[in-house]
């Protein structure tokens, strides 16, 4: 028998003096884990944010900017411009009319605008260029007539490259502002619930002539900045039929001032 041994009280949860043995409880540990998709998107956000930035800054650097025929005119009569290229004009004695685009540089910054050439009054263009202005009888004439030593330089070849916001920027650059495009809509629809406006309200925006801006504004705004947590509920917001309305009234007069340009 054991009963009479120490080994006896060693085994007994009893202490020598007869009062049971007990143990100091330990705290519970409790591990929170990061939202990591959430931060994945986020990260995502201002990468893309970082992106549209150098995609504005290489349109401004490596592309021709919109103008119109009435700032080349001042630009000649100024003195800026000393060389023109046009491309697609009326050979001389051909009637009917053609669309013209004229390249050239100034106030250091490349510069094209369109214009439709009449060969007379009688040859009005279509009704599909009710904005564009219109020149009767020979271009390079009325150019020259402003400034005697413009250099014009006829191209029948054109300049290649793609628009971005009315903007002739190279072909690359379009098309890594589409793939930012379609990634910023992939992080709308995914990501975290955005502010200031609702999804549909921010996917008006993207299909608008807004876009331009609505792209970059939705990865600057629509959520915390680093280090910030997102809240649970985003609070008041832009709804998609507003916005709808907003885009609708004011897209095709953002598109009529981005034709005109700086």
């Amino acid at each position: 028998m054991l009963a009479g041994t120490g080994l006896s009280r060693r085994l007994d949860p009893r202490n020598e003096y007869g009062f049971a043995m007990t143990t100091a409880a330990t705290p519970e540990t409790v591990v929170t884990t990061p939202n990591t998709g959430a931060h994945r998107w986020r990260k995502l956000r201002f990468g893309l944010l970082v992106l549209a930035m150098g995609i504005a800054a290489g349109a401004v650097l490596l592309g021709t900017a919109p103008s119109t025929f009435t700032d080349l005119k001042a630009g000649i009569v100024a003195g800026r411009v000393d060389e023109l290229r046009i491309v697609g004009a009326l050979p001389r004695g051909a009637t009917g009319y053609a669309r013209v685009v004229m390249f050239w540089r100034d106030q250091n910054r490349d510069r094209y605008a369109e214009v439709i050439q009449l060969s007379d009054v009688a040859a009005l263009p279509p009704s599909q260029f009710p904005e564009t202005e219109h020149v009767i009888g020979s271009l390079e004439d009325r150019l020259r007539a402003l400034h005697g030593s413009l250099q014009i330089v006829p191209d029948h070849v054109g300049q290649s490259g793609s628009f971005v916001a009315g903007w002739q920027v190279p072909g690359w650059l379009s098309l890594t502002a589409l793939l930012t495009w379609g990634a910023t809509l992939l992080l709308l629809f995914n990501g975290a619930e955005p502010w200031w406006a609702t999804r549909w309200a921010w996917f008006w925006a993207f299909f608008s002539p807004v876009a331009i801006i609505a792209v970059p504004l939705f990865l600057l705004l629509s959520g915390p900045p680093p280090g910030i947590p997102h809240p649970a509920q985003p609070g008041r917001r832009l709804t998609g039929g507003w916005a709808f309305l907003l885009v609708a009234a004011l897209g095709p007069a953002f598109a009529h001032v981005a034709s005109v340009g700086v």
